[in-house]
């Protein structure tokens, strides 16, 4: 074979390619094109319709996918949820909701709507029963994950149904519907809806529930959308005009119920774009390493924010304080979401350091919490004690009063400043949930004999602090603010 016969099969061959793949693009464009081509709208209706009204064994499974939903949240299971997400009978009413609407049958929008909402009551109803008897209760991550729904969400929901009624509508059925159950998540919000109702705890319920009608909603309107493009056949006749005036109102309540999602996604970004500003400020201009070497607080209201950061290393002067005010506001102000809606008047900095880094290789505190809080009762039974023989020797012995009553408050109170210590921790540390402070006797057994040390015992709030909160941070600075009120006292912390 010469060269010229060569260069001409290699052309051929090329065409013969070229013409395979615009004959696949060709028929690639057309079965996204055409959706219908393998629709079985028959069965579609079919389908739905025979799931819209719930029976006996699907409200049974519905009680059980409520049972396992709650106990996901309560738990904190992610694996568990999603089994109750497969379980949920919840969607076919929904589906039935936008189908009867888009093929304009009245009847099935009766009995879809009937069992939607029989179907949500009941979900509620059992869940605020598992809540009022369960013996956790917590306010756990994965109810938090539900409260405060975004457009995102709504998204999630909305691609979610198209996929459903996508892929019910088809000739030879798919196994997207497990998928499509997991994505739109009806049951975790509404049993988290429940929870607010159980706990009394009413922006859970209102935020939950948002998240479950939002998702209800949205899978309708994506079922309406793909049977009106399939093309159905209607039941009866309809009016142009009361169709078109229809279709205003449900585009109105679509834009109503859209806008709280798209605050929420506001506020969000807000948080993430203001813990990213204070970060990178802290790592440029007071510690490189933010995340081994400061915390941060910021809280503001309309006329100051004050950030207050926690680090390592040498103290920043006055001066410098006030130009790293200036910094952080500028750093603000230059963030959209935060220089337009989240700056106050003024910022104000707070800079607190210690003499050394936390050492986090440092075991946890061993002592049994009992214990300690055994040891804590003897001592203060012993205190009574001791005040109570004082007062006998003050009414014996006039002429020692005034020394006894200044030893007796010794005692009592152990020169601590207990009123003003309460109020400045509860507003530094929001999480504390309770404070017992006592000075005791310590001895390590050494030649330095025995010493007065100061005992904290603190109780966090599990539901004010974050999972990922370092209460071992936490609990050191709150021992070196003790030991400044108490004069430079030695101080130990003890949290549980």
């Amino acid at each position: 074979m010469n060269n010229t016969e060569k260069e001409t099969k290699d052309k051929d061959f090329l065409e013969m390619e070229g013409r395979k793949i615009q004959v696949f693009l060709r028929r690639f464009v057309f079965r996204i094109t055409h959706l219908a081509s393998d629709t079985d709208v028959e069965g579609t209706i079919q389908g739905i319709q025979s799931g819209v009204v719930l029976s006996g064994s699907h409200l049974w499974m519905l009680i059980c996918s409520v049972f396992i939903a709650c106990i996901g949240l309560d738990t904190d299971s992610p694996a568990v949820i999603i089994g109750a997400m497969l379980v949920s009978p919840l969607m076919s009413p929904i589906l039935g909701i936008g189908l009867s609407v888009g093929i304009n049958d009245r009847e099935m929008l009766g009995k879809s709507l009937r069992n939607f909402m029989a179907a949500t009551f009941l979900s509620l109803f059992v869940s605020y029963v598992y809540f009022q008897l369960s013996p956790l209760g917590e306010y756990t991550d994965e109810m938090k994950a539900r409260v405060s729904p975004t457009i995102l969400d709504a998204f999630v929901a909305f691609f979610g149904g198209l996929a459903g009624i996508i892929a019910g509508s088809r000739t030879e059925k798919t196994n997207a519907v497990p998928g499509v159950a997991i994505a739109t998540a009806l049951m975790p919000p509404l049993c988290t809806a429940g929870f607010g109702l159980a706990t009394g705890q009413a922006e859970v319920f209102a935020g939950a529930f948002y998240l479950f009608f939002i998702n209800a909603v949205l899978i309708s309107v994506s079922t309406y959308l793909i049977v009106t493009l399939l093309k159905f056949p209607k039941v009866g006749e309809t009016d142009p005009a009361k169709a078109q005036r229809t279709k205003t109102l449900v585009y109105a309540f679509l834009l109503l119920l859209l806008i709280p999602s798209i605050i929420f996604l506001l506020e969000s970004l807000r948080n993430i774009t203001r813990h990213n500003t204070v970060r990178d400020f802290i790592s440029k201009n007071i510690h490189e390493d933010v995340d081994k070497g400061a915390q941060w607080n910021y809280t503001a209201n309309d006329s100051i924010a004050t950030l207050r950061v926690y680090y390592f290393g040498q103290s920043i002067g006055d001066d410098s304080v006030k130009v790293l005010e200036g910094k952080i506001k500028e750093a603000f102000k230059s963030q959209i979401l935060l220089g337009w809606y989240d700056m106050p008047d003024s910022m104000a900095l707070s800079l607190t350091s210690t003499e050394a880094p936390p050492d986090k290789e440092k075991e946890m505190i061993k002592n049994n919490i009992t214990a300690l809080h055994a040891k804590l009762g003897e001592l203060t039974k012993l205190q009574e004690e001791e005040r109570s023989e004082l007062m006998q020797v003050i009414k014996s012995d006039g002429a020692q009063i005034d020394s006894l009553k200044s030893e007796l408050l010794t005692i009592v109170n152990d020169s601590i400043p207990f009123g003003a210590v309460e109020k400045e921790l509860k507003a530094f540390y929001p999480e504390l949930k309770e404070l017992s402070v006592a000075k005791a006797h310590h001895t390590s057994f050494g030649d330095e004999g025995a010493r007065m040390k100061y005992m904290a015992v603190i109780r966090w709030d599990s539901k004010k602090l974050g999972r990922y909160s370092d209460k071992k941070k936490m609990e050191k600075r709150l021992a070196d603010y003790l030991s400044v009120k108490l004069g430079g006292a030695d101080v130990q912390v003890v949290g549980y």
